[in-house]
């Protein structure tokens, strides 16, 4: 598979994702929908860390397609719902790119979304958003 689901911690409070080499949309919305499964029935706020890797291929070969920009959307949106904050890692520009025109049509959609160079970085991120779970 190229998309792996993972727990990144033992408290179970953020969800690692991983996307690598080839993948394809049908396997994204699984993994939302895994995803989106945990969160609706955790019954605490999980945060998740999207590791896209140094170069984020398309299924398609391109993100500017309706089917892509939906699914891209999607990914965007995971942090809604209080399922948590969202930390994506890598994807280059394009991804940023996405994540600013998602929020220039709706603001509150990636509210949660932040960036990160790398994973470690991300879990920092999270670490500091997540504290008062912690408390």
């Amino acid at each position: 598979m190229g998309i792996e689901l993972y727990w990144d911690d033992d408290a179970r409070t953020v969800m690692l994702m991983e996307v690598r080499d080839q993948w394809t949309w049908d396997e994204l919305t699984e993994t939302l929908n895994k995803v989106k499964r945990v969160t609706d029935t955790a019954g605490y706020e999980i945060g998740a860390i999207l590791d896209l890797g140094s170069s984020l291929r398309i299924p398609g070969g391109t993100i500017f397609t309706p089917g892509a920009l939906t699914y891209a959307r999607k990914v965007l949106q995971m942090s809604e719902g209080g399922s948590g904050p969202v930390v994506v890692v890598g994807g280059g520009p394009v991804i940023k790119t996405i994540a600013g025109a998602v929020k220039a049509l709706d603001a509150g959609a990636v509210s949660k979304v932040r960036f990160a160079d790398t994973v470690d970085a991300a879990r920092a991120l999270l670490n500091a958003d997540m504290a008062h779970q912690l408390a």
